[in-house]
């Protein structure tokens, strides 16, 4: 019986202490949040969340709850690219759902009410103009069911050009209706917004549509499926696009017309290309039908892009003299300038189970060189599968070879990669060497038309598109002389 009453003497105690522990840690975490909201802890939070980030936080006062409000004032964020500063954000998102929001954009919580007034950004990357986004106040208002609405206000400055911005997004019974207007937005902060989280595609925007941007919207979804009717007009760009989504991808209802102003884009958006722009009042113009388009949002796979048909035309472009077309330039002895102009017919565009098919495309260099190119391309493992076509007009100016029909051409095959293209050209070079030897031989010159492309006329050439956009409008440059070593031509 003693033993027992020992016993039962011991565990006492530690059943007292248990409880005390549990009280304590029950304390601690109760109280946890009202730790953090003072300066100490608001100090180590943003410790924490610097370590994690390139960034300086500055903020004036934290109120932290477990179950809402969130309450943030005075923030001020640098880091840089980036400068940002906000009168309040205030919250009814727990504080867990708190802390995964600023540790990761990822998991942002909008499941609440939200409340932000008076943000104000300001984006200044290297070598691009500084944008502001000023007197932003948005308001989400949610229920445990999910979000209400959701509306934004703000106004914009970008090289002193001053800009204005609303969105309206109302969630009722599956059904989501939206509204966004804007006027003269800087797209480098759109491109912040739309890729921070992949630098592959960083100032994608920007380098294509310009420094800023109006923008009209208007969609109606009924579970989730319905028309996305958008009009955008920007530094570069003008498109009007009337979508339909349905099933995590997009059709079109309408056919589609962008017209692009290319500026002189960063060496790093396209390979081997250190310069390219559009000539003055020389857009590019796509047009997109209707049928059979239909593009992949979630998940985007390029074997389920379909464009029945697309309009491609390039107009006339300045790019840099370099790799094939430095070749071609030197061969023609067109001087050794670091860009040349190059004018082009327009070329038709299919896309099917991720292969690309193009009809022809004549283009001109430097009002000297004549090409053209025809194929397809893989765009699943990004191969080429096209052809270099040497033209009757460049047989004449660049090798001297005379009298040959309008429409002759010698097929080059083009394999390799997008990034890293290979030309085959043996069969083309002991071509040329032949014309080149029939052209000297005496009294062949007279009728090597009707002799040579009888026998050695390359099959499968598509048919121009005549008459092309330069015939009687410039007076073509002709090489001064003949190549010493046409082999040079495929270097």
């Amino acid at each position: 019986m003693k033993k027992t009453k020992k016993q039962k003497k011991t565990k006492r105690p530690l059943y007292t202490i248990f409880i005390c522990i549990f009280i304590a840690l029950a304390i601690f975490i109760f109280f946890l949040p009202a730790f953090f909201s003072t300066k100490t802890g608001t100090n180590f939070l943003i410790s924490k969340i610097e370590k994690k980030s390139n960034a300086k936080i500055e903020i004036e006062s934290f109120h932290l709850t477990w179950f809402g409000p969130q309450k943030i004032r005075d923030l001020k964020y640098r880091d840089p690219n980036i400068d940002m500063n906000v009168d309040s954000i205030t919250s009814n998102m727990s504080l867990l759902s708190f802390y995964k929001s600023i540790k990761s954009y990822k998991k942002l919580k909008l499941f609440a009410n939200t409340e932000v007034d008076n943000l104000n950004v300001v984006i200044h990357y290297p070598n691009k103009s500084q944008a502001n986004f000023n007197n932003v106040n948005a308001s989400i208002k949610a229920d445990l069911k999910g979000i209400d609405s959701i509306e934004i206000e703000g106004k914009t400055t970008e090289n002193n050009l001053e800009g204005n911005f609303t969105a309206f997004i109302e969630f009722s019974k599956g059904k989501i209706q939206s509204t966004i207007n804007g006027k003269n937005i800087p797209t480098i902060g759109i491109d912040q917004l739309l890729f921070y989280q992949n630098p592959k595609y960083e100032n994608f925007l920007s380098e294509i549509l310009g420094s800023s941007l109006d923008l009209h919207l208007e969609s109606t979804l009924e579970n989730f499926k319905g028309p996305i009717d958008i009009d955008l007009k920007s530094t570069n760009a003008n498109a009007s696009l009337n979508l339909f989504y349905e099933k995590d991808k997009i059709t079109l209802t309408k056919d589609a017309t962008i017209v692009l102003n290319l500026s002189p884009i960063n060496p790093q958006f396209a390979n081997n290309i250190t310069y390219l722009a559009s000539q003055k009042n020389s857009p590019i113009v796509i047009k997109i039908s209707k049928n059979n388009f239909s593009y992949p949002i979630s998940p985007f796979k390029i074997q389920n892009l379909k464009i029945g048909h697309m309009s491609l035309d390039l107009n006339k472009m300045l790019i840099s003299n370099t790799g094939v077309i430095r070749t071609l330039t030197s061969l023609a002895k067109l001087g050794s300038s670091n860009i040349v102009g190059m004018w082009f017919t327009n070329v038709n565009i299919q896309t099917e189970n991720g292969m690309l098919y193009s009809d022809r495309m004549d283009f001109l260099i430097d009002e000297a060189v004549h090409l053209c190119t025809w194929g397809k391309i893989d765009l699943n493992n990004r191969t080429l599968r096209m052809n270099l076509g040497i033209t009757a007009d460049t047989l004449e100016s660049v090798f001297g070879i005379q009298n040959l029909p309008d429409d002759y051409v010698i097929k080059i095959p083009i394999k390799g990669t997008i990034e890293n293209p290979k030309i085959d050209a043996s069969k083309a070079t002991a071509k040329i060497l032949a014309l080149s030897a029939l052209q000297k031989s005496s009294g062949i010159g007279a009728i090597i038309g009707g002799i040579v492309t009888k026998f050695q006329k390359d099959q499968g050439i598509p048919p121009a598109k005549r008459p092309f956009p330069w015939e009687g409008k410039i007076r073509r440059r002709r090489a001064p002389s003949s190549p010493n070593n046409i082999f040079d031509f495929f270097k």
